[in-house]
């Protein structure tokens, strides 16, 4: 690897990071050969995974100087890419300009990419392609994610009712399962009645994995189907059984794009796919966000905002309970033990920063993160006063259902701290 594959990676290092919440930019890119996860089915997640956990990796000691180059490395890059703040947020929030920052910012990739490359030992590997629109040899088959584009931020009219969707999927797919000599038996543990995904999607999902798992299965085999519930989530388990004519079948050149584009189907709705394959065994595990079953609490004086929220939940994991009056808060958070609280500030008689001290100083609510959102720009108050996440309104239905998912510990970015505008 000589010094222009280094400036390579550094580029590829800062196009990746602009482009992190953009699954399909990050799995064409060739920063996930350079770091190990190339032609994966979760390949964007990984990326988002090691990406925001080297920069997390970054943070200096609690006793370094809060003006120390340790801090400005950290936050130029925390804020601009894991926060996603433009340049100019970051710039106001770090107290320099623009042109600094962007120094500041230059300094600070070059001190991660020295640290991935070290991380990844990518000065020892052979050399590698590493233009823009580089094939690696094995790469999954694409298809045509543009497709799909109306299931992103469209709330579904069509859950999915898992009980018949699995009967009817398991009945389409029995033909091949006889072709193969393969017996599929189902266990199926009181589902409920909804998913919160699109039936269309759930059903291709289901398809291309039931035709995996079939070829999968030795002939003579059995394929068991089992789902059940699993907190707020529903499992749904492929498991190939040994047959007297051998363990699980060799992968057929079909494999990735089929789990490629369940994985794909399945994010989009906050599903969770894992894969065994070993020359032992072969299953597929799939989660999926039940319907409306994580009670969030909206605490509003507005009904048109607390409609508008309820809209944009609908079809979704989310169960939305309006709070009015301010001062029912606490005792409605208590009663229903919520998830998340969405927390309004400009309320009569009560406002949102009350409000907040009162659930953070109660022990039934205050490990409960609260995300305040509001019309005024008061996001560093919102965070040091304990909030968890925040939200300037006016508010878009993407950006509500993302900074739900990230305090649920749904997100890429679970954990940290949450902010968006609208």
């Amino acid at each position: 690897m000589d010094i222009h594959t280094r400036e390579e990676f550094l580029r590829c290092l800062r196009d990746g990071l602009n482009h992190l919440q953009d699954p399909v930019f990050l799995r064409r890119s060739p920063l996930a050969a350079f770091l190990g996860v190339p032609n994966h089915f979760d390949t964007p997640a990984e990326l988002q995974h090691i990406l925001v956990g080297a920069i997390q990796a970054l943070t200096p000691r609690t006793d370094e100087p809060v003006d120390s180059r340790a801090w400005r490395i950290y936050e130029s890059l925390y804020y601009r890419f894991v926060e996603q703040y433009d340049q100019e947020e970051v710039a106001h929030q770090l107290g320099m300009s623009v042109r600094q920052l962007r120094r500041e910012q230059k300094s600070a990739l070059e001190t991660l990419s020295y640290k991935l490359w070290d991380q990844f030992n990518i000065g020892a590997r052979p050399s590698l392609p590493v233009g823009q629109n580089a094939v690696w040899p094995g790469a999954a088959p694409d298809f045509n994610e543009e497709e799909f584009a109306w299931l992103k931020n469209e709330p579904s009219d069509n859950p999915a009712d898992l009980n018949q969707m699995l009967r009817d999927v398991t009945s389409l797919v029995l033909p091949l399962a006889a072709r193969h000599a393969v017996k599929i038996e189902s266990q199926l543990d009181n589902l409920p009645n909804r998913a919160a995904i699109d039936a269309v999607a759930m059903r291709q999902i289901l398809i291309n994995l039931l035709g995996l798992a079939i070829q999968r299965t030795a002939p003579g085999g059995r394929l068991q189907l089992s789902a059940g519930e699993t907190g707020f989530e529903i499992r749904i388990t492929l498991q190939c059984s040994a047959s007297p004519h051998g363990a699980a079948q060799p992968p057929s050149p079909d494999d990735p794009s089929r789990l490629e584009l369940a994985r794909y189907l399945s994010h989009l709705y906050g599903g969770k796919l894992a894969l065994l394959d070993t020359k032992e065994a072969f299953s597929i595990t799939l989660d999926l966000p039940g319907l409306e079953q994580l009670p969030v609490l909206v605490v509003e004086d507005n009904e048109g905002t607390l409609q508008l929220f309820q809209r944009y939940a609908s079809g979704t994991r989310y169960r939305l309970l309006g709070v009015r009056s301010p001062a029912d808060a606490l005792a409605m958070a208590e009663k229903i033990a919520p998830q998340v609280i969405v927390l309004d500030v400009m309320m009569p008689r009560i406002d949102g920063w009350e409000i907040l001290g009162r659930l953070r100083s109660n022990r039934a609510t205050s490990q409960v993160p609260v995300i305040i959102c509001t019309i005024m720009a008061q996001e560093e108050l919102a965070l040091s006063l304990g909030a968890a996440g925040f939200l300037k309104k006016p508010v878009t239905r993407q950006d509500f259902l993302a900074a739900l998912d990230r305090q649920a510990g749904l997100g890429v970015q679970a954990g940290l701290p949450d902010s968006a505008s609208g």
